[in-house]
């Protein structure tokens, strides 16, 4: 099926085979992506357990910072999606200038991006040894962290610009040029990887990370010329308060929700590397983090089609078709993950072995030991909560889609803060790191309980943008 009968489907047409089509070339990508991670880990973890914990810690900062992206993206995909839904319901003339408006958006939310973007990178500069410090790494992991997110500080302006942008095709319901997208810039990652890590170690895989974002940004500026918003581009390319304010206002909290979720990671984090157990147990979540995003990928496709759905058909004025949208979704990633699900659990070991090889060194090999028990009992224990976390990323991904971007932060303070935090800090004390991972698990299982009844409560189709 071509990529405009697809994008057709999400206003009319069957609507489970309409989710599944839209849906698929976005889980496509971010499988690719999962590949491509199983790539980097792999030759991240030649350079032994210590390296590992370094760029677990590193990617957990780098994800809090790329908080600010979120922001703009969000409400970029929530503005964008609501103008085509009205562009292909309303008369040519006012069809014509809700296309203008998505234009608008796209102008606007590349300049954030830009400001923030610099803002970020030169806060990363400064302070990047004291956030290392702050998480407990390691003294052996820190000179290995400090270049890795040197090297990443720089290439913050470039990996904003991808993430608003790729807002924008979610919101035009566009998932195939994505794909393309990450299919050529996971390339020349793994090209990278396989050149430079083995050369020049932990620094390399930085540089072909740069690398790679840099492809996907030329990609994704060239395919943005042939979407429908490339006609009003060419608009003054000047900041404007109100479009900006239109902007953040649904996506700041957002990125709320992303700090939130991710900071309550980095302290669970802390807490853990100051255990025993250490950077052996950094570096098993980190091995752990990989291998479960083989289950919630999928998730995260289906996310983005939900919120697509959602966006369109509530500019379209159709709200019934967008409620069972997202439920379609919904579903749908529920199917997926728990399939997942049970090959997390199933293969636990045999994927923790590929990533933790014994060497020649003797106290290596028993932190290789350690790592491995540690990273195969949070792989059989977080494979229990994946169906949930399907059910919350379908129905927080409507919710976004939808501009509703109060709930879904006020939940996620709640079950990633007030539940999740207390719960690993008593579980660690009677059980060790066994209880660490069950606080992680309850908490993704009650965050996706509660997201049902935020979505049903039905404010986001209220919502105006």
């Amino acid at each position: 099926m071509s990529k405009d009968a697809r994008q057709g489907m999400i206003l009319e047409g069957p609507l489970a085979r309409g989710v599944f089509l839209v849906a698929m070339p976005s889980v496509a990508m971010m499988l690719v992506q999962t590949f491509n991670g199983f790539l980097d880990r792999f030759f991240i973890s030649k350079l032994g357990p210590d390296a590992l914990a370094a760029v677990t810690v590193c990617t957990s900062w780098m994800w809090l910072l790329l908080a600010a992206a979120m922001a703009v993206s969000t409400g970029t995909t929530a503005l964008v999606g609501r103008f085509i839904g009205a562009s292909k319901a309303q008369a040519p003339e006012e069809s014509a200038q809700s296309l203008h408006d998505a234009s608008s958006v796209t102008r606007q939310s590349i300049l954030l991006s830009l400001l923030i973007s610099m803002v970020v990178c030169a806060v990363l500069v400064l302070v990047r040894h004291p956030l290392l410090i702050l998480q407990g790494l390691d003294k052996n992991a820190i000179p290995l962290a400090e270049p890795y997110l040197l090297v990443m500080a720089f290439g913050q302006p470039v990996q904003f610009l991808v993430m608003i942008l790729g807002g924008v095709f979610r919101g035009l319901g566009d998932t195939t040029r994505p794909f393309y997208v990450t299919l050529g810039s996971v390339g020349v990652h793994a090209i990278g990887n396989m050149l430079l890590i083995p050369r020049i170690g932990i620094m390399g895989g930085a540089l072909a990370m740069v690398c790679s974002q840099v492809l996907a940004l030329a990609l994704t500026v060239w395919f943005l010329r042939q979407s429908p918003v490339s006609a009003g581009l060419g608009g003054p390319w000047k900041l404007d308060a109100t479009w900006a304010g239109r902007i953040l206002k649904i996506g700041l909290l957002a990125a709320l929700q992303q700090l939130i979720r991710v900071g309550s990671m980095l302290v669970f984090q802390g807490m853990i590397a100051r255990t025993a157990a250490g950077g052996a147990a950094i570096a098993a979540l980190g091995v752990g983090l990989l291998f479960e995003s083989i289950a919630f990928m999928p998730g995260f496709g289906y996310s983005i089609a939900s919120a697509a759905f959602v966006g369109q058909n509530l500019g379209a004025g159709n709200i019934k078709r967008a409620n069972a949208a997202a439920w379609a979704a919904t579903w749908q990633a529920i199917a997926v993950m728990s399939v997942m699900g049970v090959v997390c659990y199933v293969f636990a070991e045999p994927f923790a072995r590929f990533f933790l090889q014994h060497g020649e060194d003797a106290a290596r090999n028993a932190k290789v030991d350690e790592t491995l028990a540690l990273t195969v009992s949070y792989l059989k224990i977080a494979a229990l909560s994946e169906p949930f976390l399907a059910l919350g990323m379908g129905l927080i991904g409507a919710l976004q889609g939808a501009g509703e971007t109060l709930s879904p932060t006020v939940l996620t303070a709640v079950t990633m803060v007030l539940i999740r935090l207390p719960l690993a800090w008593f579980l660690l004390q009677h059980f060790g790191m066994t209880g660490a991972w069950w606080a992680m698990s309850l908490s993704t299982m009650i965050q996706g309980i509660c997201t049902i009844f935020v979505f049903r409560q039905g404010r986001w189709r209220k919502i105006k943008v």
